[in-house]
């Protein structure tokens, strides 16, 4: 029996002119060797624009590409595009992987952000509307988040047309300089953030996939690996997990001219049989949930 393989991306960031994904047929090399892909978040912005251009273009340019290229795709939300589906997290290979994109880690979901005040607000705002058992359950936890994200606008400018206009737009992600502080700091605290909710919602995980940082990383914590598949942004580049029953592999991604390809392999896991039985096999893998 053939062994499925599911690949998971992250913050692809399509029409942000930071992003490196110009073209999402350049992406077209990355599903070779997938039977489903999952994207982890962030995959494009669905925020309101102010000028009224811009998210909308994208989303159906992003959802038109993955219905006819994409191997069995599964959309989950991120902050960025917070409505644009309602799957916000997975659980795969009977619990022994949990995937998220990342940003409730965070008390105020993007710390490092210009919008961290209002954004924490928000985020209170929908917490204090849910009834006090569901505030730190799961679901609701991770859909009142994505609720506040929605709330946000997109700033003034968020697709700049002129070349000034869009050194003005990526400067202005940088600043104030307390930006770059939070940023660095979030980076250092995410593998114990994350090794704490899991244990809180997911004490048998073994895997946590997130992104949202964009930092690329593996990290060993308290029995658990956690995984940034970091983002196709610079300046650090982004990663693609490969989860079958019989191991997790952890790739490079890397620009093969005007194009993506897997690179060098940065990490990989047998999953070797538990004492409670065999890894999970194929017939087992949960049906992912399909794109809206």
């Amino acid at each position: 029996m053939a062994v499925e393989n599911t690949r998971i991306l992250s913050d692809l960031h399509f029409g942000d002119p930071g992003s490196r994904v110009r073209s999402l047929a350049a992406l077209c090399p990355l599903f070779a060797g997938a039977d489903r892909v999952v994207f982890n978040g962030d995959s494009l912005d669905t925020r309101v624009c102010p000028e009224g251009r811009g998210p909308t273009e994208y989303r159906q340019a992003f959802l038109d590409f993955i219905g006819g290229e994409v191997p069995r795709p599964t959309v989950l939300t991120g902050n960025h595009d917070a409505d644009i589906s309602t799957t916000h997290h997975l659980d795969l290979l009977g619990g022994v992987v949990l995937v998220t994109h990342g940003e409730i880690l965070f008390d105020s979901l993007v710390p490092w952000g210009q919008d961290q005040p209002l954004l924490a607000n928000y985020f209170q705002e929908e917490l204090d509307a849910l009834p006090p058992a569901e505030r730190e359950a799961l679901e609701p936890r991770l859909a009142a988040g994505k609720r506040a994200c929605a709330r946000l606008h997109l700033p003034p400018g968020a697709f700049p047309r002129t070349g000034w206009q869009r050194v003005r737009h990526l400067a202005g992600k940088f600043w104030p300089p307390t930006c770059a502080v939070e940023m660095a700091r979030a980076w250092r605290r995410l593998p114990s953030l994350a090794a704490e909710f899991a244990r809180r919602h997911r004490p048998g995980a073994r895997f946590f996939v997130v992104g949202h940082t964009h930092l690329p990383g593996v990290w060993h914590r308290r029995g658990l690996v956690i995984i940034n598949t970091g983002a196709f942004c610079p300046p650090f580049g982004s990663y693609a997990v490969d989860l079958s029953p019989v191991q997790v592999v952890v790739r490079r991604v890397r620009r093969d001219r005007d194009r993506f390809a897997l690179g060098r392999v940065v990490a990989s896991f047998a999953l070797a049989p538990t004492p409670e039985g065999p890894a999970p096999s194929a017939d087992t893998l949960p049906e992912l949930a399909p794109v809206p």
